[in-house]
């Protein structure tokens, strides 16, 4: 009996520093994760922005090779941007650093190349803007970014159909600008057009239906401004409509139609800043 209480004493302080260790196991564990998550959202906001610059950058390089010059500086001013940007995702250190370096060397060629083709500079842009793209939805699914708040539910309607209905809109913008700036367009053109509306038209209907319904349940989402973005769209498409599927010369200069197809575009990007802006306020409180 003696000998079992003389142990009892060592045993107490056996699993105390056990519970102790399993502590900073676990602590060690949380702020692991908790780090990666925040870096992922970093990531997450470097791609949003390096798309939006890449989808100008083509829109702008498109119209100047269909003759608009007066869009020179501005994709001057662009293709800066991208560089200070591609400079920051140079630093990340991500699970994903062989996708980042191949974006990285991908941007570095279209950089010092300069395509003067049209076809092959529209194939380039769309290709890094896919991979883009493509490294958004990883880094996005590589953990739960929601960590289990119904309030973030949402997001996965932003990684998917807000992001595409963004870069069918930036193509639409493109094929636009060209359009406008040579003063007439192809059948195939048209076509192309048409079917890019049509995307459009299509997951920015399916992203606002989503939105709008956990809107009803979250009052944060009124920093959406769904009803706002919703028209600009809509008045997008219809400049579409009007303007470029109507006729095979159209009248409306590309500048113009250029800034239009951008406000629709900023505003379904601004989406993705308030969710990633929401992302860091929560995942801040942590």
């Amino acid at each position: 009996m003696n000998s079992i209480d003389s142990a009892l004493p060592f045993l107490f302080t056996v699993l105390i520093i056990m519970a102790l260790l399993f502590y900073r196991l676990h602590w060690r564990l949380q702020q692991k994760k908790h780090l990666h998550l925040q870096s992922n959202v970093r990531q997450l906001a470097v791609l949003r922005v390096l798309i939006a610059e890449f989808q100008r950058h083509r829109g702008l390089s498109n119209g100047v090779l269909c003759g608009d010059t007066s869009m020179s500086q501005a994709l001057a001013t662009t293709r800066q941007s991208l560089d200070q940007h591609i400079h920051v995702a140079q630093a990340f250190d991500s699970t994903h650093r062989e996708a980042w370096k191949g974006l990285i060397d991908h941007w570095s060629r279209m950089r010092e190349g300069r395509s003067h083709d049209r076809v092959n500079n529209l194939m380039q842009h769309h290709l890094i803007i896919r991979n883009s793209i493509f490294l958004m939805e990883d880094v996005a699914s590589e953990m739960d970014l929601t960590q289990g708040l119904p309030a973030l539910g949402y997001l996965s309607c932003i990684w998917h159909e807000v992001i595409q209905a963004a870069e069918w809109a930036g193509q639409a913008r493109a094929l636009g600008t060209g359009i406008a700036a040579a003063g007439h367009s192809s059948v195939e053109q048209r076509v192309r057009m048409h079917f890019l509306y049509q995307k459009i038209e299509l997951l920015a209907g399916q992203a606002f239906t989503t939105l709008q319904q956990h809107a009803q349940a979250y009052p944060q989402m009124a920093a959406f401004r769904l009803s706002h973005c919703e028209q600009v769209v809509t008045d997008f498409l219809r400049c579409i409509k009007q303007e470029l599927l109507g006729s095979e010369v159209p009248v409306i200069a590309a500048n113009t139609y250029f800034q239009q197809a951008t406000q629709a575009i900023d505003e379904l990007l601004a989406l993705v800043d308030t969710a990633l802006d929401q992302l860091q306020q929560q995942h801040g409180k942590e």
